[in-house]
């Protein structure tokens, strides 16, 4: 290490004891910089500047070792008022401002990992000068600190001074000191961001897996409650949801319909043309019931063949309108696909709500389903094509047939 002890013979015992005052004040600012609130940059720029604020110093400057190069990333002087000469410098002064390991006393400092100290810029071989940057003195002295965490070199802390021979031997420890301090907390800084990087990241990860996951959950949900063939609710959305309705509607004193549709001989269509023409036929009955309903009415698909309108707020007629303009559309349905010809017709079955006492209201719910399913089953058995209400004596005609 290149470091002379030289006396200290020419100071007097008081401006010792300041100079000392003076390191340690440096190096305690340097420590109260709050790591976690100040950039990179800022956490040098603070650091020179204490360096500069307590030391009769003409410049300093900090590169750090990014890539394999030493790079200058803040300077500062006495004259320059304690302001930086640049954030984040670069090549803004050209390439000069680049250093290999081992090159120039800044390099050196950085491959040995000691202390490099130039008694007489004009003299030593290993200087290597900024012609227009200011950042070193062309005639004076200069001591290049290594700034390291532990074994392995950050940077090279550079500090100048216009008169040859100015640095003493407690100025290079001071400077080793300060540059250890420096060092380290220039690591705690990089952790500490880094951590916040990948905490930002890994949780801009979460939010994205989050969003995928509620897509998911949703797309799911939706085919939980959706018929995949014509796109209506299916039979669980309806038993669900219908008793939501049915609460709305007995809680305000509102009228409720059941509307039950079953297609007639709709066996002979799959035996005739096949299935997929019996989807067809079924996609193309969903759009006729898509287009009669209302905003607020729930339409389901069953199952099969078998649909189900559930119309709040509609008593009797309006319920046999709905009805009739139905079975009016799919009567003129034309299938194609070979079935030329072929007449669609529907059976519906239909009930309103009446006294449900204190019945639970998926009792309430089955009990509207099982009465329009009576009513179309007598549609059925008395020719289909028709639509009936529900009335109390067909119970007793349902068991006679």
């Amino acid at each position: 290490m290149n470091m002379p002890h030289t006396g200290m013979s020419g100071i007097g015992l008081t401006d010792n004891y300041l100079s000392l005052i003076d390191a340690l004040s440096a190096i305690r600012q340097l420590s109260e910089v709050d790591l976690d609130r100040v950039s990179e940059t800022q956490l040098l720029e603070q650091a020179l500047g204490a360096l500069i604020r307590h030391q009769d110093l003409e410049h300093c400057s900090l590169f750090l070792l990014e890539e394999g190069q030493l790079q200058c990333a803040a300077g500062t002087g006495m004259s320059q008022q304690l302001s930086s000469l640049s954030s984040r410098v670069r090549t803004d002064f050209g390439e000069g401002m680049l250093f290999s390991p081992g090159e120039g006393l800044v390099g050196i400092a950085c491959m040995t990992g000691q202390i490099q100290y130039c008694r007489n810029c004009a003299t030593d071989e290993r200087f290597k000068p900024f012609h227009s940057t200011g950042l070193f003195c062309e005639k004076g002295a200069l001591v290049s600190v290594p700034v390291k965490s532990g074994e392995d070199v950050l940077g090279v802390l550079n500090v100048s001074h216009p008169v040859p021979e100015f640095f003493e031997a407690w100025h290079q420890h001071f400077l080793m000191l300060f540059a250890n301090c420096l060092g380290r907390f220039l690591h705690i800084h990089r952790l500490l961001h880094n951590l916040e990087s990948v905490v930002s990241e890994r949780t801009l990860e979460l939010e994205q897996a989050l969003m995928e996951s509620e897509d998911l959950r949703q797309r799911y949900q939706h085919l939980s409650t959706t018929d995949e063939l014509t796109g209506l609710h299916n039979r669980r959305f309806f038993f669900v949801e219908g008793e939501s309705m049915l609460a709305r509607a007995i809680r305000y004193q509102l009228p409720v319909s059941l509307l039950l549709m079953d297609v007639d001989r709709f066996k002979r269509i799959n035996d005739n043309w096949g299935h997929a023409a019996g989807d067809r036929v079924l996609k193309l009955i969903s759009s006729v019931i898509r287009g009669q309903v209302r905003s607020g009415d729930m339409v389901a698909r069953l199952g099969g063949e078998e649909f189900v309108i559930l119309l709040p707020n509609t008593g009797v007629a309006g319920t046999d309108l709905m009805a009739r303009r139905i079975q009016e559309k799919i009567g003129k349905l034309n299938p194609a696909g070979g079935m030329e010809g072929l007449k669609i017709t529907v059976s519906i079955g239909m009930t309103t709500l009446g006294d449900c006492g204190r019945n639970k209201l998926s009792e309430v719910l089955n009990l509207l389903y099982a009465q329009a399913d009576t009513a179309m089953y007598l549609c059925k058995a008395q020719g289909r094509n028709r639509r009936l209400f529900y009335l109390p004596e067909m119970e007793k005609e349902s068991c006679q047939n």
